[in-house]
């Protein structure tokens, strides 16, 4: 008999995700034998979820909800050996994991795909002794993102996140980061250091164009000392996808890393858009450890819809 969890966080997207609920368990009905549904209350509620479910063997686990609720999601799956495979329906303000992974963005289009779904093998990464599906940020984004409230989200979306940004722009500092990888120790002055496993940062899909979910490889991401002037030649680039290959970056391709900040006893980090462990962090890819569930683009491609010769297929 087949088990799936749902777990549901009821104030994403502005409360909205208690009126998928219903459709979602229809859907999954069709693919799993059991359903059960946990709602979270607080913080951590979604991992130990999802701890429990994994070492009491069901066979999937499934969330609803933003960045954050996906995050904790996945960290309770690892934490219990990669057991059950792992689905999400997108709820949230950014979504970057939807982007990355081609989920439809509209919850009811991503709850009717499922029908039509397949498992791809996904990298995960580790930072410290917490887990990572997309980024580590270290800098000018967590400050902003901390700054964000939950009123600002619901009604400004991403713009909350750039707003805030931009009052940021003009208090920016660089710091003194330190990076040891396989190749050896760098240092670097920087406003932002971001470590990266997929093409997507902040809703931009092509700000990485060169990586994949499933290549085994992070990309650091250290940008240039901060000129407020550069802002109007980088964002640009950063909107047609070709911030990688430009001067105002530099970029690491990695496995393993140590990011440390030598200037300050104060450096927090973001991590899939929620509140990561300060610095220092040591970051390791762990190679295609996860199973999620995702549109079949092979299908799709049958059918003739939103098909693109070139995008890689699953």
């Amino acid at each position: 008999m087949s088990r799936c969890l749902i777990i549901i966080n009821p104030v994403s997207g502005g409360g909205r995700a208690r009126r998928y609920v219903m459709e979602l368990q229809w859907q999954l009905s069709a693919l799993f034998d059991r359903l059960e549904v946990k709602f979270t209350r607080q913080s951590g509620d979604a991992t130990r979820f999802a701890i429990e479910a994994s070492n009491e063997g069901f066979d999937a686990i499934f969330c609803m909800g933003g960045d954050g609720t996906i995050n904790e999601t996945v960290n309770g799956i690892v934490k219990a050996g990669c057991r059950s495979k792992f689905g999400f329906i997108p709820l949230g303000t950014v979504n970057d994991m939807s982007r990355a992974l081609g989920i439809p963005l509209q919850p009811l289009e991503a709850i009717h795909g499922l029908k039509n779904s397949t498992i791809r093998h996904v990298d995960v990464g580790r930072c410290n002794d917490s887990f990572f599906c997309n980024n580590i940020a270290i800098g000018v984004i967590p400050e902003v993102v901390a700054s964000v409230t939950p009123k600002e989200k619901q009604l400004l979306g991403p713009l909350a996140y750039f707003a805030k940004g931009g009052q940021a722009l003009f208090t920016t500092k660089d710091y003194k980061f330190r990076i040891t990888t396989e190749e050896g120790t760098q240092e670097f002055m920087s406003p932002l250091v971001i470590a990266l496993l997929t093409n997507v940062v902040s809703s931009f899909e092509h700000f990485m164009p060169t990586a994949s979910v499933d290549d085994g490889y992070m990309r650091i991401i250290i940008f240039k000392e901060y000129f407020i002037m550069n802002l109007f030649f980088i964002l640009p680039l950063i909107l047609s996808g070709s911030i990688y290959n430009s001067k105002y970056v530099t970029i690491l391709k990695v496995k393993q890393a140590r990011i440390e900040v030598c200037d300050t006893m104060d450096a927090s980090t973001n991590m899939d858009g929620d509140i990561g462990p300060d610095a220092p962090v040591d970051l390791e890819v762990l190679p295609k450890f996860l199973q999620v569930y995702v549109p079949n683009k092979r299908r799709k491609k049958q059918q003739g819809l939103f098909y693109n010769p070139l995008q890689k297929q699953i």
